[in-house]
């Protein structure tokens, strides 16, 4: 039955609030996704009260009119209960309770205060994130109050609207993206500051790409079906439009796992549109329509996302990457543990570092597959129960497929939004499971509102008109009411605390006076999210920097929660090695390394200065190549001209575990032209047989990094530093010199071909290529003034004083200090300059606010020297 043939009897005017209702759906939808998504508790809490005015609206409307109320229908059944089980999860319990009902979570809580030796609460929840769930639980009866209202529309007017609600919604998210996007958009509407790296054509309401594609691809295929249907309610000239920008927007989002179920979703939508075709006998018409729906969504998207693409959309496109299955495999012993009451949902951020099994600062926020995420998070048992219950409830026979393509459209475009989430989290996004909640709920209603309403008489009895009301009005005071309370308990998100801790911690407040309150503030953030092994590591850090307490037991919480944390294990480190364990902490190098290669750098800078033997260094560098980068790093860290042996035998070693690094070849070279220079060299040293053996392994070093990088600065640089430290000045400048343009450092090459040319014994190639240098170099201020201070260095070494002053000045005038004002006014001195070097001893005084009298004093010198000569006879 079409929406026609449900008009009020009489063709009377629907009362207000059923007017209103459509409108209130239409801007929860698209304003839950413009908003962010609906991602922040404050844009959450007013969507939901949005929402929660609009369901009550729909259920006094409903009864009303006599018709079965939506909340008894399955799907709606099914997601008050998710609320209701989600809500309890975030109740207290006592802990022994607990320990009886979930014993992983209850060992977790009671273990949670021993940094601070505490004894553990008396009072835990099941979730190991309270407030997160409270947020969930405020999610879930969002989606069933969107659900309520979606069906009542659908009821009443048919589900093409609440699918054309969602199908504009999509092509507002494809549109604010675009805009972004040709203005260069940093901020989202110049705002909001995403709080993460977001790639040009990225930034829009849906900052994720993997969301902003399944969003879309609900859109597209709904707009699909819109499109072929025999009464649309847009335009087809207005479907087709929106239709080609979505599918061009889509496929800049260069998600992988969308554009993989976007042509399942049209292939599928292809199969049962023929086989609905076959049952009602249609004619051409639909097939013409079907072609020229095709060459919009495909021609005209298409040609929009090529003339957006960038070289950065089409290596995400190839990326194949798989981290998300290591993901998965890593999530297993977690479901073990907790597999009958879950986790808590919203608590899989702070829970799964524990098991967490690639290396790396990573943070995973969701298990990015919906099964594995309800069942971390709820446990087994309901996971797969809601999943049955849902699948039941929106199975093909029981939703309006055969009422229109529309629905059919729509239908399949919320199918392939589920598949998609089997490895992405775009269900996650209240945004994006708004508009699923919307189109489900608009398809239900359509086909389960078509019992004949007996509608309350307008004279009848006050009690009799006042229950719907009261029904309704006991709904949304019960929604507002878990509205307040996620307000109240979960606002200050794990990811709030985080940087307000830190902020304070940087900014000194965890130490000396400070830190009995920093202290309190780390407790309490510790209780609202047990599992989090961030807090512990906060702890440890102000315990290092002198609040009076040990920082083992903070280490010790952190590294039980987070057993690959490279920072903890790198803290540590430092701990034991100032406690004398010079070999204990050497292995926690190791393991912070082999956790965390971002701390690489350090790693290998504190091996090298805690110990000076190639035996225990090796202590600190993984097994096989996973030690390479570390070996490489040796080779570089601290003064070069220091412990040149040790240096090569890492450079070595990390070659003989890598051929192919260019780093280890170059400081292989680098420390053998050090045994060059030093003349007591027992390698390099002594008769010209070994020197010559030096001179042939540089040469051999420079030819691999050569073969393996020929852009690459390093094989040129070590060839022309063999021959100036061989007196070939004007061989290596006419190396360099033809060099430079096409290495991957060109100004590094160029200051090295000063160099060379300083040492010519004529300055003909010297000051071209000190202009060179510069115009080079300058890039910044800061750059420039810093090349500019060293060219006058290296002339004023040669006695060139006239030339350095020009440096010099360049500089001061660039990014004035008190050590360029100074070379200055030395070298504009010696120049016979004295006009110039008073001026720059004038700045300087001026700088120390005219209170040196020495100072001073030099200025007179430099000003009487300069009026000498007039003075002469």
């Amino acid at each position: 039955m079409g929406a026609a043939a449900r008009s009020r009897p009489g063709g009377a005017a629907p009362p207000l609030a059923e007017r209103v209702i459509p409108w209130l759906l239409g801007a929860i939808v698209a304003g839950s996704v413009l908003a962010i998504g609906a991602v922040h508790t404050p844009t959450l809490a007013l969507v939901s009260a949005v929402v929660a005015i609009a369901a009550a609206l729909s259920l006094r409307a409903s009864a009303l009119a006599g018709e079965p109320s939506p909340v008894k229908a399955l799907p709606a059944l099914t997601l008050l209960g998710l609320t209701a089980y989600t809500l309890l999860q975030a109740a207290p319990l006592p802990l022994a309770w607990l320990e009886r009902l979930s014993p992983a979570s209850a060992d977790i809580w009671s273990r949670s205060l021993m940094p601070l030796g505490e004894a553990a609460p008396r009072y835990a929840s099941v979730s190991l994130d309270p407030g997160a769930t409270l947020v969930e639980a405020v999610k879930w009866l969002t989606y069933t109050g969107v659900f309520i209202t979606a069906a009542f529309v659908g009821a009443r007017r048919g589900a093409k609207l609440g699918i054309t609600l969602v199908f504009g919604s999509a092509f507002l998210a494809a549109l604010t993206t675009i805009a972004h996007g040709l203005l260069g958009a940093t901020t989202v509407f110049g705002l909001y500051q995403p709080r993460f790296s977001v790639a040009s054509w990225h930034v829009g309401p849906l900052l994720n790409p993997n969301n902003l594609a399944g969003y879309l691809n609900l859109g597209i295929l709904s707009g699909v079906g819109l499109l072929l249907t025999s009464r649309p309610l847009l335009p087809p000239w207005v479907a087709g439009v929106g239709l080609t920008t979505i599918v061009g927007v889509g496929i800049i989002a260069s998600s992988r796992g969308g554009l993989l179920v976007l042509p399942l979703g049209l292939a599928l939508f292809a199969l049962l549109s023929r086989r609905r075709r076959g049952r009602h006998r249609s004619g051409p018409r639909g097939r013409g329509a079907a072609a020229w729906l095709l060459s919009v969504a495909i021609g005209g998207g298409a040609l929009l996302a090529a003339l957006a693409a960038t070289n950065r959309t089409l290596a995400e496109m190839a990326d194949d990457n798989l981290d998300k299955l290591s993901l998965f495999r890593s999530t297993l012993p977690l479901l073990a543990d907790h597999w009958l009451l879950g986790i808590g949902r919203g608590a899989f951020e702070t829970v799964f570092p524990a098991y967490r099994q690639s290396p790396g600062n990573i943070v995973f926020t969701h298990a990015e597959n919906v099964v594995i995420q309800w069942a971390a998070e709820w446990g087994a048992p309901v996971a797969a129960a809601s999943l049955v219950a849902l699948g039941v409830a929106f199975r093909p026979g029981k939703i309006a497929l055969r009422a229109s393509t529309a629905a059919l459209g729509a239908w399949v475009g919320c199918a392939v939004l589920v598949l998609q989430n089997l490895f992405d989290l775009g269900l996650e996004v209240p945004g994006v499971s708004i508009a699923l909640a919307a189109t489900l709920g608009s398809l239900w209603g359509e086909a389960h509102g078509e019992r004949p309403r007996h509608e309350a008489p307008a004279g009848a009895p006050g009690p009799e008109r006042r229950r719907p009301w009261q029904a309704a009005a006991c709904a949304a005071a019960s929604a507002l009411a878990l509205v307040s309370l996620m307000v109240r308990f979960g606002w200050r998100d794990v990811d709030h605390d985080r940087r307000s801790l830190r902020a304070q911690s940087d900014a000194g407040a965890a130490s000396g006076a400070g830190w009995p309150r920093f202290r309190e503030e780390l407790r309490a953030a510790i209780l609202r999210h047990p599992a989090e092994p961030y807090f512990p590591l906060l702890g440890a850090v102000a315990a290092l920097r002198g609040s009076g307490e040990s920082p083992i037991p903070w280490l010790q919480r952190t590294l039980e929660r987070s057993r690959r944390h490279g920072r903890a294990h790198l803290l540590l480190a430092e701990v034991l090695a100032s406690r004398g364990a010079k070999e204990q902490a050497l292995l926690s190098l190791r393991l912070a390394v082999e956790d965390d290669p971002g701390v690489t750098d350090t790693a290998a800078v504190l091996a090298r200065q805690w110990t000076h033997t190639w035996e225990e260094l090796l202590r600190a560098v993984p097994e096989g190549k996973a030690g390479v980068e570390v070996l490489e790093r040796m080779a570089t860290a601290g003064d070069r001209r220091q412990e040149v042996d040790l240096r090569l035998r890492c450079a070595e070693e990390a070659i003989a575990r890598d051929r192919a690094r260019v780093g280890a070849h170059w400081a292989a070279g680098d420390a053998l032209l050090a045994m060059l220079e030093a003349p007591g060299s027992a390698r390099c040293g002594g008769d010209d047989g070994r020197r010559a053996a030096c001179e042939r392994e540089i040469e051999a070093h420079a030819a691999a990094v050569q073969g393996l990088d020929d852009d690459s600065f390093f094989a040129v640089q070590l060839r022309a530093r063999l021959l100036l430290l061989g007196k070939k000045s004007a061989e290596a400048e006419q190396l360099l010199s033809g060099s430079c343009e096409r290495l991957d450092n060109r100004a590094g090459c160029l200051r090295l071909r000063v160099v060379a040319a300083a040492q010519m014994a004529s300055s003909e190639k010297l000051l071209p290529a000190l202009r060179e240098l510069l115009s080079a170099s300058c890039t910044t201020l800061a750059a420039c003034a810093a090349t500019s201070t060293w060219a006058g260095d290296l002339l004023a070494a040669r006695e060139d004083y006239p030339s350095a002053v020009t440096y010099y000045a360049r500089a001061a005038q660039d990014e004035p200090t008190e050590e360029r004002l100074l070379k200055l006014a030395d070298a504009a001195s010696r120049a016979g300059a004295h006009i110039e070097a008073s001026k720059a001893l004038e700045r300087l005084l001026q700088r120390r606010g005219g209170q040196d009298p020495a100072l001073r004093k030099r200025v007179l010198e430099e000003k009487a020297k300069a009026l000498a000569p007039s003075l002469s006879p």
